[in-house]
């Protein structure tokens, strides 16, 4: 992460100049240009404001992170799960290397749900304490998950979508095989959003239909994304950051390629976090 410093040779020229005694008609074009530049530098600073989070290398080991009610958390490679505050300061949740069997992460109401060996568990954010939920090895051949509306969504290696009740109850969504091709899975305004060879997909939950969302391979380089304020915010291989409305329309954010080697991207409170090279960064997107 290369945190960006505005620094341009106009104000250089404006210091050089004031030295000597300039004519009106500089006076009024210097003037103009140091108003266009206080009008504008806010918004170049803003697409450009990365701020690391807590000291260099401390997520070098993350292999799964999630957000919820104010703080990240995450579980490192030995399988210890640890939470986050927004300054950065962490500690350990439950014992070392509790965690050690966990695949999938995922925040909900509170608890933290994870699949560890097939099985679901959750765990109370609060007081640590975990307990089994349904039966064991249902989820032995989940590839991803995410929560909406107090229900668990998955998607089966063989492509097929379940809904997961709190207290471990199922059903198939749709067709079987239906998601075989969904490489990424996100969760926003009551749909379900997928990546599938390269294109955008939403899913209603209600009615159950589908529909693309932008240009055919418009997502074949994205790496990362995450649901948040109505946006999905997504990073491309080339660690340039994008924002994409519900109607597929999407801008880039901030200076292309200014994410390079993020390996996760969470929201939380308005505000987006990534993990870079083993280091936290956030910014206001």
């Amino acid at each position: 992460m290369k945190l960006l410093i505005f620094k341009s040779f106009i104000f250089d020229e404006i210091f050089i100049h004031s030295q000597t005694r300039p004519t009106m008609k500089k006076n009024l074009f210097y003037s103009t240009t140091f108003a266009l530049i206080t009008l504008l530098l806010p918004q170049l600073l803003h697409a450009q404001r990365w701020e690391q989070v807590g000291r260099t290398g401390d997520w070098a080991n993350t292999i799964d992170v999630v957000a919820m009610n104010g703080y990240l958390y995450s579980i490192e490679k030995d399988g210890t799960l640890f939470k986050t505050d927004k300054q950065g300061n962490y500690k350990q949740l439950g014992n070392k290397g509790e965690f050690d069997n966990a695949d999938i992460l995922v925040a909900m109401d509170n608890e933290i749900w994870t699949i560890e060996d097939g099985s679901l568990y959750r765990t109370d954010a609060q007081t640590v304490a975990w307990q089994q939920v349904g039966r064991t090895g249902d989820w032995k051949n989940t590839e991803g998950m995410v929560a909406l509306n107090g229900k668990l969504y998955s998607i089966e290696t063989s492509g097929t979508l379940y809904q997961t009740n709190k207290d471990g109850s199922w059903e198939q969504i749709g067709g079987k095989g239906e998601f075989s091709e969904s490489e990424m899975l996100e969760a926003m305004d009551g749909h379900l959003w997928t990546v599938e060879k390269g294109t955008l997909y939403k899913t209603n939950m209600r009615s159950l239909r589908w529909q693309q969302v932008g240009n055919v391979g418009d997502w074949e380089n994205t790496i990362a994304m995450v649901a948040d304020r109505g946006f999905i915010w997504s990073v491309e291989q080339d660690g340039t950051l994008f924002k994409t409305d519900k109607e597929g329309n999407y801008e880039q954010v901030g200076p292309k390629g200014i994410l390079s080697n993020v390996t996760f991207i969470v929201a939380m409170d308005n505000t987006l976090y990534v993990v870079e090279n083993g280091t936290l960064y956030r910014t206001r997107g």
